[in-house]
C-alpha cells in the first residue's frame, strides 16, 4: 500500500471546540495507522474570533500540512467564507445546514478586510455573501459538499444522553469531524478510541462524544458513500506530543532542577505541562550521574521575565540545572540578566519560543523574527551558544543538550523554537533514552584550597562550586579570579580573554557535523538553506523537487553559534543555484550567513504573514526563481 496523504482541516470559533476536534482527528488517523501532524491557527483573543486546525495524515513520514486541503470542516459561517479557497478539486467540504441564510456581514468577529475580499469574490461571480451562494460557488469549482443539521444532531445526543440541549452542544466538533472521517473511510471505532483517549477519565464526556460520532456515521452511511481507506504501516506504541510537550520532556529527562517564567503565548504551555510531569524516574545513567532516584522539577510563575531569568541565575549559582522559558517580548526583558550571567558565568537555558513582532505584533502567530536578537543579546562582550530545533525530534535532544551544554561551558545557551512547533501535534515512535547523556561540566562539591571561582584557566573555564560549598563572591562588576570586583585594567584584559576563550572552547567542544544538517542530493544543482520549523514543508518539497527531476537539497543550520561556517561554504560554492528560506522580512539568516562565511545567499523565499509555511509555497518560491531568475519571492498563503 503507498500514496495515502490526507489532509483536513477543522474551523471554527475560538473556544468552540476545534483543539479538541483536532487532538481526536489526530488519534483517530494515528489508530488507523498513519504518520499525522496537526497544527492549531488561533486568534489572540479569548472566545469567538476564528480557529482552524490543519491535520495531515500519510502512509510515509510527514512532517508538514499542506494547502489545499482534502476536506473543510467549517463548523460555522465564518469557516466557509475563510476556508473557500482551501479545499482542492473533487476534495470535501462539510458545513452546518443552520447557517446557510447566514450573510458575511452579520459575523461580527470576522476581519473586514476578509469580509470585503470575500464579498468582491462573490459579487464577482453574481452570487450573494451568503453561506448558501457561498456553497454553491464550491460545487462549481469540482468540490463536494455535505451539509450537516448539527442544531438537530445535537438534540438527539441530548435526548439519546439525558442531558440538557445546552451541557451537551459542544459535540458540534465531533459531529463535524466524525462526519468527513466517515466519508473518508475511517472507521468509526478508531475515532470512539480516540475520543477515549483524549478525555480519558472522563466518562460523561466520552459518553456523549461516542453518541455523537454514531449519529455522524449513521447520518453519512444513509447520504453518501464512503471511501475506502486501508490501515496505514505505522502500528504499535506512538506517542501524540505538541513542541511545548516535548521540549518540557527534553528537560525533565535531560536533569532539570528548576524552570521559572512569566505566563506568555506561546511558552507558558511548556512550564504548565512540566508542572503536570515534574516528577519521574531518571534512566539508570542518570541515576548514577546526579545520584537521585527521582527527579524533581521545581517550575515557578515569577511576577515578570526579569525576575523569572534572574531566579534561574541564582538557581544555576547554587548548582541547579537552571532554565528559562519565554517569547519575544519577555525575551528582550532578559537582555541585561543574560549579560550578567555570562559575566558571573552562569549556566542558564533560555528557551525562545518565537513568535509574530514587533512589541505584541500577532502573539498567537508565528515568526523567526528573533534570531539576530538572540544571537546579540545581552550588552558588552557575551559569548553564549545559540541552537535552534527544526521539528519535534530535534527539540527533544535539543533541550538535553543545551542543558549539558550550559554547564559544561559555563554560560548562556539560547534555544530558538516558534509558534508552529509550539502549536503543532505529532505521532513519533518511543524516544531512544538509552542515547541521553548528562555532563554537568566542571562542577565539584569541594573546594582544593583557597577557591578562585573564576580561575583564569587555558579553556576559559574554572571549576564551580555552588553557593554554600564554598567561600565565593559572585558579581556582575568586572572581578579578580576570586570574584573581587576591579577595574584594573591588566585583570580586565585578562578576564575579557579567558571568557572569550570559551568561544574556542565551544569551537572545538561542540563539532561540525553537529551545528548543521542536510538532507536530498549530494552535490545538489539547487541547495536551499533554512533553519527552524520551515524544515517540515522543505522537506516535503524535496520530495516533489526529486519527482519533477530537480536535483536539490537542504542545508539545515541548527546552531548559529558556533556556526557551520565550513561545510556550509563546501556546500554553497558546489551548488548552481543557493536559495535561503526564512520567516522574517529582513532576512535575518542571510545577513548571519554573509557574516560567517562571506558569501552570499543570491535568492530568498520569505514569508512573514504569520501563517506557517507551506510546502507548496517552497515549491512555487523555487520553481520561480529557476524559471525567472528572481531575486526574492514573497509567499502568503493561509487564513
Amino acid at each position: 500500500m503507498s500514496g495515502v496523504d490526507i489532509t483536513l482541516l477543522v474551523g471554527g470559533p475560538q473556544g468552540g471546540g476545534i483543539e479538541s476536534a483536532g487532538q481526536v482527528t489526530v488519534r483517530a488517523l494515528m489508530l488507523k495507522g498513519y504518520d499525522v501532524i496537526g497544527t492549531r491557527e488561533y486568534h489572540s483573543n479569548i472566545i469567538g474570533a476564528h480557529s482552524y486546525f490543519v491535520i495531515r495524515a500519510r502512509d510515509t513520514r510527514v512532517n508538514s500540512v499542506k494547502l489545499p486541503v482534502d476536506a473543510v470542516i467549517a463548523l460555522d459561517a465564518e469557516s466557509v467564507f475563510t476556508h473557500l479557497d482551501d479545499v482542492r478539486e473533487n476534495g470535501l467540504f462539510v458545513y452546518d445546514l443552520g447557517t446557510s441564510n447566514t450573510n458575511i456581514d452579520r459575523i461580527a468577529p470576522m476581519s473586514p478586510a476578509l469580509k470585503r475580499r470575500v464579498k468582491e469574490k462573490l459579487s464577482s461571480l453574481n452570487l450573494k455573501p451568503v453561506v448558501e451562494d457561498a456553497v454553491n460557488y464550491l460545487r462549481t469549482q469540482g468540490v463536494r459538499t455535505l451539509g450537516l443539521p448539527i442544531k438537530n444532531m445535537i438534540k438527539d445526543v441530548a435526548e439519546r444522553s439525558g442531558r440538557s440541549v445546552a451541557s451537551v452542544a459542544r459535540v458540534a466538533n465531533t459531529i463535524g469531524l466524525a462526519a468527513v472521517l466517515a466519508v473518508l473511510g475511517v472507521e468509526r471505532e478508531y475515532v470512539k478510541r480516540a475520543v477515549e483517549r483524549f478525555f480519558v477519565g472522563r466518562k460523561h464526556v466520552i459518553a456523549i462524544n461516542e453518541i455523537a460520532v454514531d449519529l455522524a456515521y449513521d447520518y453519512v452511511l444513509d447520504s453518501m458513500r464512503p471511501q475506502s481507506l486501508p490501515d496505514g504501516p505505522f502500528k504499535g506504541e506512538r506517542m501524540i506530543v505538541s513542541g511545548n510537550d516535548i521540549v518540557a520532556m527534553g528537560k525533565i529527562v535531560g536533569g532539570l532542577t528548576i524552570q521559572t517564567y512569566y505566563p506568555i503565548t506561546p511558552a507558558a504551555d511548556e512550564a504548565l505541562y512540566m508542572e503536570g510531569y515534574r516528577s519521574i524516574e531518571p534512566i539508570e545513567g542518570a541515576k548514577q550521574a546526579l545520584g537521585l532516584d527521582k527527579l524533581s522539577v521545581i517550575v515557578i510563575q515569577t511576577e515578570d521575565e526579569i525576575s523569572a531569568i534572574n531566579m534561574a541565575i541564582g538557581a544555576a549559582l547554587a548548582g541547579a540545572r537552571a532554565s528559562t522559558t519565554t517569547s519575544g517580548p519577555g525575551f528582550s526583558l532578559m537582555n541585561e540578566a543574560i549579560s550578567m550571567a555570562v559575566m558571573m558565568e552562569a549556566p542558564i537555558v533560555i528557551t525562545v519560543w518565537q513568535r509574530a513582532g514587533p512589541s505584541t505584533g500577532m502573539a498567537t502567530r508565528t515568526g523567526q523574527q528573533d534570531l539576530l536578537h538572540s544571537l546579540f543579546s545581552g550588552h558588552g562582550d557575551t559569548p553564549k551558544i545559540v541552537l535552534s530545533s527544526g521539528d519535534h525530534i530535534e527539540a527533544f535532544y535539543d533541550a538535553i543538550d543545551a542543558l549539558n551544554w550550559a554547564e559544561k561551558f559555563q554560560t548562556p545557551v539560547i534555544h530558538l523554537l516558534d509558534k508552529v512547533l509550539a502549536a503543532s501535534l505529532k505521532s513519533i515512535d518511543k524516544l531512544d533514552l538509552e542515547t541521553v547523556r548528562i555532563d554537568r561540566g566542571k562542577l565539584s562539591y569541594e573546594a582544593r584550597g583557597p577557591y578562585k571561582r573564576y580561575e583564569i584557566t587555558d579553556d576559559g573555564i574554572s571549576f564551580r562550586i555552588p553557593i554554600g560549598f564554598a567561600k565565593q563572591m559572585n558579581t556582575s562588576l568586572e572581578h579578580t579570579e576570586e570574584g573581587i570586583a576591579t577595574e584594573d585594567p591588566e585583570i580586565r584584559n585578562e578576564m575579557i580573554k579567558k571568557r572569550l576563550r570559551k568561544l574556542e572552547s565551544i569551537e572545538s567542544g561542540i563539532p561540525e557535523e553537529r551545528r548543521y544538517s542536510y538532507y536530498g542530493e549530494e552535490n545538489p544543482d539547487v541547495l536551499i538553506v533554512s533553519w527552524g520549523s520551515n524544515k517540515g514543508p522543505i522537506l516535503d518539497a524535496l520530495q516533489n523537487l526529486h519527482k519533477e527531476g530537480i536535483k536539490a537539497g537542504y542545508f539545515q543550520i541548527r546552531l548559529f553559534e558556533p556556526f557551520p561556517s565550513r561545510a556550509l561554504i563546501k556546500y554553497m560554492d558546489s551548488a548552481k543555484t543557493v536559495i535561503g528560506v526564512e520567516s522574517n522580512v529582513l532576512e535575518q539568516m542571510r545577513m548571519i550567513v554573509r557574516m560567517k562565511t562571506l558569501r552570499d545567499i543570491p535568492h530568498m523565499i520569505v514569508k512573514y504573514t504569520g501563517r506557517t509555511l507551506y510546502e507548496h509555497e517552497v515549491l512555487l518560491g523555487v520553481k520561480t526563481i529557476l524559471d525567472k531568475g528572481v531575486k526574492r519571492v514573497v509567499v502568503g498563503d493561509g487564513a
